[in-house]
């Protein structure tokens, strides 16, 4: 006989599931006619859609495929398909005509088969399903690349593989964020002391993090050594210490004004993730903490200066996760980027 807690994790689990499914008939549906009125008004200039609806770092680093799909097509009318907590990083991007937040891969599947779209990038490499939905997004293209969750970071960086998975040429471009101004007036609200180290201390995914004692130990060495203010950005608070040169924005900023942050940083120093993606993108000196993640162990996700060893040190402990990463090789990686220590 099912017990009482499995029965109700059961029908919730139901519950769910069909809540979504009939969500997602009527978002396709009312996203549907919402392309087919817009496709009215267009007249021959065709409907473009890049596809790379998530992750934060993902949709950074793949920024100029925008830029391409806009040189390529330059009457289209341009949008990007990204999921809801990513949308400002397309928002103001000047070669976007605007953006079609997605519910789910489902959904997306629906989009596709429909024909709405006249040409199609899609970045994603095939088999993400939803958890509740039955259909298998695949895309062909990426398939013909033998691409998988498996091998794709060993294919090259983000930008390199993924614009290939969307039936483009390798691109290698330095990504951008387009960051409005309204967006520069609120950090400047917040009256931040000049030139800070930005520190990011926790992915969304264990595998890249480095322990709290190191980023601990790590921010008191920084703050009896340089002059320097240090700010943490993030969603969850990792350093735990008062001092006045130290402050936590974790759980403040939206995804943009994380950016300029780290944009208006002397350095930044963060484990692999999105923050570190928009410090490349914002032309901002890093030190990315780095380590073996599943089966990949010597891999690099950015393009551009990053790629390039301009501006950055990787502190890679090949052969071991983040977690493993020796505290001296951090603080000797940071030594070389401030220079000789003068006591405060």
């Amino acid at each position: 006989m099912m017990s009482s807690s499995r029965f109700k994790s059961l029908w919730t689990h139901r519950f769910k599931k069909y809540t979504h499914i009939v969500g997602k008939f009527w978002s396709f549906a009312l996203k549907y006619i919402h392309l087919r009125r817009l496709k009215s008004t267009l007249g021959e200039r065709p409907l473009v859609a890049i596809i790379l609806s998530e992750q934060m770092g993902d949709i950074i680093a793949c920024e100029p495929v925008a830029r391409e799909v806009r040189r390529r097509h330059p009457n289209g009318h341009i949008i990007w398909i990204v999921r809801e907590p990513y949308i400002e990083l397309v928002k103001y991007h000047p070669d976007l005509d605007g953006y079609l937040v997605e519910k789910c891969p489902g959904e997306r599947v629906w989009l596709l088969r429909s024909g709405i779209y006249d040409q199609v990038y899609n970045m994603h490499i095939s088999h993400r399903k939803c958890r509740y939905c039955p259909e298998d997004p695949v895309n062909p293209t990426s398939d013909k690349m033998g691409l998988t969750f498996d091998n794709y970071l060993d294919k090259g960086d983000l930008l390199y593989t993924f614009s290939q998975a969307a039936g483009l040429p390798a691109l290698t471009d330095n990504p951008r964020l387009y960051i409005p101004e309204s967006v520069r007036r609120q950090v400047s609200a917040l009256k931040l002391q000049a030139s800070p180290i930005v520190i990011h201390c926790q992915s969304s995914h264990v595998m890249r993090d480095w322990p709290a004692e190191n980023w601990n130990h790590l921010v008191r060495w920084l703050l009896e050594t340089y002059p320097h203010p240090i700010i943490e950005v993030g969603v969850n608070p990792i350093v735990s210490l008062e001092h006045p040169r130290f402050r936590s924005l974790c759980g403040q900023l939206s995804l943009l004004e994380t950016a300029e942050v780290i944009h208006q940083a002397r350095l930044f120093v963060g484990i692999e993730s999105g923050p570190a993606h928009m410090a490349n993108a914002g032309g901002t000196t890093g030190i990315i903490l780095q380590g073996q993640l599943f089966d990949f162990v010597d891999y690099l996700t950015y393009s551009g200066r990053y790629k390039r060893g301009e501006g950055v040190t990787i502190v890679n402990y090949h052969g071991h996760p983040c977690a493993e990463l020796p505290y001296a090789d951090v603080q000797l990686a940071v030594q070389q980027q401030l220079g000789q220590p003068k006591l405060v």
